[in-house]
């Protein structure tokens, strides 16, 4: 009995994989015996982390290897409503084992991207950009998150910016940080959103980039003084502007300032001015 225990314990860590293996085994075995009830069912069971860590004989970052390799395997284009929702919390699952797992966090920018999933998304995001510090690609995908699916034009830039450090070619840089100018605008005031993006030009190294982000700073404080002369107008006049051209005509400016990017300004169904649509 003094040899079988001290035999066990000198094997335990083997035996604990093995033990591992088997359980392994057997779920992809119940896995297998769904899949012919029911062929749509990739995912149906989820498993405490501390059944998953054990499981991995302790080790959290195969236990996140192995369920990462579960989701990568689904075939998630024959899942409903029920499965994605697994599918959600099993990534938050490898997210809390291995933030920094690769592949976790590029399965969940892909497929966690409807509205009732997207908390898991940005949860998985955060973390992964969080643990992967020269990695510019997690907050690419927060960001986008926030500005197209939140509906939220300041945070995604604020998030772009924050990538921005870590990009090594100053061309990704440079479109990085366009794409952040962009979302500004439709996210603040036009006065607000000059400030911000001249801080931005300030802070860019000479050259053409500067520049452009100059000519966007200046375009975005022409259009808060023609917002603000709008408002003049209409209070001495007692009725909005149908045409920019009154503000000149009026005598509360001397000309239309030009668009250093040639696309002008307009008014808006309330009369507001806004930058012209392309053309």
């Amino acid at each position: 009995m003094r040899d079988f225990h001290a035999l066990a314990v000198r094997y335990r860590g083997g035996m604990l994989l093995v033990f591992a293996a088997m359980m392994f085994g057997l779920s992809n075995i119940h896995g297998s015996r769904e899949q012919l009830h029911e062929r749509s069912r990739e995912l149906v069971v989820r498993l405490p982390l501390v059944f998953q860590i054990a499981m991995a004989a302790g080790d959290k970052y195969l236990a996140a290897n192995l369920s990462g390799f579960r989701i990568l395997v689904s075939e998630t284009y024959r899942m409903g409503p029920d499965e994605l929702q697994v599918q959600a919390q099993l990534q938050r699952d490898v997210s809390w084992l291995n933030p920094a797992h690769e592949d976790n966090y590029y399965i969940a920018a892909a497929i966690l991207s409807v509205p009732e999933l997207m908390p898991a998304a940005q949860y998985i995001l955060r973390r992964a950009a969080d643990a992967r510090p020269d990695d510019w690609q997690p907050l690419f995908y927060l960001g986008f998150n926030k500005y197209f699916f939140e509906k939220d034009p300041i945070g995604g830039a604020q998030v772009l910016l924050e990538a921005v450090p870590r990009m090594r070619d100053e061309a990704e840089s440079w479109t990085m940080q366009n794409l952040a100018a962009r979302w500004i605008e439709r996210g603040y005031s036009a006065g607000d959103a000059a400030q911000l993006v001249g801080r931005m030009a300030d802070n860019a190294s000479p050259g053409r980039f500067k520049r452009y982000l100059n000519h966007r700073a200046q375009r975005l404080r022409d259009l808060a003084a023609l917002q603000a002369l709008t408002q003049r107008y209409r209070e001495i006049h007692g009725q909005p502007l149908t045409d920019l051209n009154q503000l000149v005509a009026a005598g509360l400016i001397e000309r239309i300032p030009p668009d250093p990017f040639n696309r002008g300004y307009a008014l808006d169904e309330h009369g507001e001015p806004v930058f012209a649509s392309r053309r």
